[in-house]
Order: C-alpha cells, then sequence, then structure tokens
C-alpha cells in the first residue's frame, strides 16, 4: 500500500470526521437530551443546502447565501420541536417516542418530496460555489483544496467550541442537569422545554452548515440529508448516552476516517456501508455484554 496515499486518504477523512463530529454532538443532544428520535435531522440539511444554492443562483454573495441557509436551518428546527414534537410528547408521555418517530420520519420524507418538487423539478442537483477551489499542495506530497482548509477551519473551531461549552460553561452544566434529571432541573428553576427548544435551534443550525458546504462540494440534491444524518446517529449511538462531548468528537473524526479510507477496498459509492457495520458491531458487543464495564462487586465474584 502506497504510504502517500494512505496518508492522503486519512487526510481527507479527517476533513470529512470534522464535519461528522458537529453533526454528531448536535444528535447526541437531540437524542439524549431532549429525547427525540430527531430523523428530519436530514430535512433540515438539505433545506439549508437549497436555500444557500438558489439564493447564490440569483447572485446573493456566497457567504449571505450561507448564512440564510443555515438561519433555515435553524428555524426550521426549532419550529419542528415547538410546533410538532412538543405537544406530542404532552399527550403521549413516556411512550412519545414512537409517535415523534413517525412523525420525523413523514416530515423527512415529505420535505424531501416538497424541495424537489418545488426547486428540484428540472435539475435533480444544484450547484453552490462557497468558496474558489484551488489545490493546496501540503508536505510528503500531501494536498487539499481551500475548500478543505475552510472546513477544518471551521467545522474544528465548532467542534472544539461545543466540547468547551458542554464541559465548562454555565449552559452546559444546565444541559447536563436537564439530561440527568429533568424534574430537579425544573425545581431548581431550569425549565427544560427552554432547553430543547434551544438545543434544536443549535443543532438544526449546525447540521444546515454541514449542508451549505456538502453543497459547496458535491451540488444540492434533495436526497442528500440521509446520510450525514445516519451517520450522526451512528455517531451518537456509539458515544453513548452519558458521553462527554469530547468522546463524541473523537468518535466522528475517527468514522469519518474509517469511511474514507475503506474506499481503497470498497466502491466509494458503497462507503455508508462502514457506517452501519460499527453500528452493528457496537450493538452486536454491547449485546453480548462485551462493552460493559465490570463493578467491583462483579470482579469478586
Amino acid at each position: 500500500m502506497d504510504p502517500t496515499l494512505l496518508a492522503q486518504l486519512v487526510l481527507n477523512g479527517i476533513v470529512t470526521g470534522v464535519q461528522l463530529a458537529v453533526l454528531g454532538l448536535g444528535m447526541s443532544l437531540i437524542l439524549n437530551v431532549a429525547q427525540r428520535f430527531h430523523f428530519a435531522y436530514s430535512l433540515t440539511i438539505t433545506l439549508a443546502a437549497f436555500v444557500a444554492a438558489l439564493l447564490a443562483r440569483i447572485g446573493t454573495p456566497s457567504i449571505l447565501a450561507a448564512l440564510a441557509g443555515v438561519v433555515a436551518a435553524a428555524a426550521l428546527g426549532g419550529a419542528i420541536e415547538l410546533i410538532l414534537y412538543r405537544p406530542l410528547a404532552r399527550r403521549s408521555g413516556d411512550a412519545a417516542l414512537l409517535p415523534i418517530f413517525v412523525t420525523a420520519l413523514g416530515l423527512s420524507i415529505g420535505g424531501q418530496s416538497l424541495i424537489q418538487f418545488l426547486w428540484a423539478r428540472e435539475s435533480t442537483s444544484l450547484p453552490y460555489e462557497l468558496v474558489p477551489v484551488e489545490i493546496i499542495g501540503l508536505p510528503f506530497g500531501l494536498r487539499l483544496t481551500t475548500l478543505d482548509l475552510v472546513t477544518l477551519a471551521i467545522f474544528g473551531a465548532i467542534a472544539a467550541a461545543g466540547v468547551a461549552v458542554l464541559r465548562y460553561s454555565r449552559a452546559g452544566q444546565v444541559i447536563r442537569g436537564v439530561r440527568v434529571n429533568p424534574t430537579m432541573a425544573a425545581v431548581v428553576g431550569i425549565r427544560p422545554e427552554s432547553v430543547f427548544v434551544m438545543i434544536f435551534i443549535v443543532a438544526s443550525a449546525a447540521s444546515g452548515l454541514a449542508g451549505v458546504f456538502a453543497a459547496a462540494r458535491y451540488s444540492a440534491t434533495p436526497s442528500m440529508g440521509y446520510d450525514p444524518m445516519f451517520a450522526a446517529f451512528v455517531i451518537a449511538f456509539l458515544a453513548g448516552a452519558t458521553a462527554p462531548g469530547l468522546r463524541v468528537v473523537l468518535i466522528g473524526i475517527a468514522l469519518g476516517i474509517v469511511q474514507v479510507v475503506s474506499a481503497l477496498w470498497i466502491p466509494s459509492n458503497l462507503t455508508n456501508i462502514v457506517v452501519f457495520g460499527c453500528l452493528f458491531v457496537y450493538l452486536v458487543l454491547k449485546g453480548a455484554g462485551v462493552l460493559h464495564a465490570r463493578t467491583p462487586a462483579t470482579a469478586r465474584s
């Protein structure tokens, strides 16, 4: 195996991984704090990409178009929680997981169809240029594009900021309190429902940014949100319900590297099989008890 090729693939995997890490952070908060099986994460990804691409096509500066896409995704995410998920959770109580999942699935499918009907009937994809793409040479024969460097800088900064906020800030303490015991959090003056809405807004904005960058790298397509959404679910599951932000980020980067490097052995359009393979192995090992920590009592017995 060519070491330079392997190093290049690892570098490309890091670029992919930092984006997956940010998506995974958002999904982890939605799953483990808000307790929503948010399949419609794919819709906010796709909506932001199309908003940015359509605005850029009519002459809007690319940065402003990208910001508009992110704002649209954040607004949609908050509206979904407020208008759909919260009333369902109140009516269904502990049995809300399935109704919310069905609602999210319907939103995802219906939203994709609506986007295709409105904006992708004549062409199944819309191009979008965020930054001029040029090749930049690196030491040891490696190279990245300008878009890769911008991706690393922006998503790396967001991932680092997310880890720091969750670990050290007052907001992070509030989120941890709501995750561990929402009833006690309400007793001390924290409104869990307000925290849920804020999580949806922030996570949806992050997913929208990922959609904008995906459109800049490939193009905006109606089904573009599904693969990153599934990857975000896998990252959240692999990290665990009580995972610190750093673990989620590291798993996201590792998954990105594994996904890209696996293209050495399987076709690039099938590398998502690796994502589900990682989840399958995790579930098998967890079901077999391999991943359960041994308590002192168990160890003595």
